[in-house]
């Protein structure tokens, strides 16, 4: 036998209570005012895609995670063969300072040995 629900007051009913002890003619008068309803099992929750959407989510936070991880890895790396170059480039300097410094010397005791004494 169908549940009926009091949309409104109904006597000792009040809303939303079950309706019970009436007879069918009153339960069809009562129907037909829209003063009750059908008791309607409530529907389970539709699916609307949270659930999928939140898994891809995060995979795609996962993916992203581990995208990060190999990136700043990579940039640890290069920060150590940046400062490597760095100390290379200042060796580098030095000895060509010190060339030039050398070739100055060299040059400064061959124009020195080039001229005459006066003396």
């Amino acid at each position: 036998m169908p549940k009926y629900i009091a949309k409104q007051s109904i006597g000792q009913f009040m809303p939303g209570e079950e309706i019970k002890g009436l007879d069918a003619k009153r339960i069809q008068a009562l129907l037909a005012s829209g003063a009750i309803e059908e008791y309607q099992e409530p529907e389970e929750q539709k699916e609307d895609g949270t659930a999928a959407r939140l898994a891809e989510l995060e995979k795609a936070n996962t993916d992203l995670t581990a995208e990060n991880k190999l990136m700043t890895d990579e940039k640890v790396k290069s920060d150590q063969e940046n400062a490597e170059l760095k100390a290379k480039v200042v060796e580098l300097e030095k000895a060509v300072a010190d060339s030039q410094a050398a070739l100055k010397k060299a040059t400064a005791e061959a124009k020195k040995a080039a001229t005459p004494a006066d003396k």
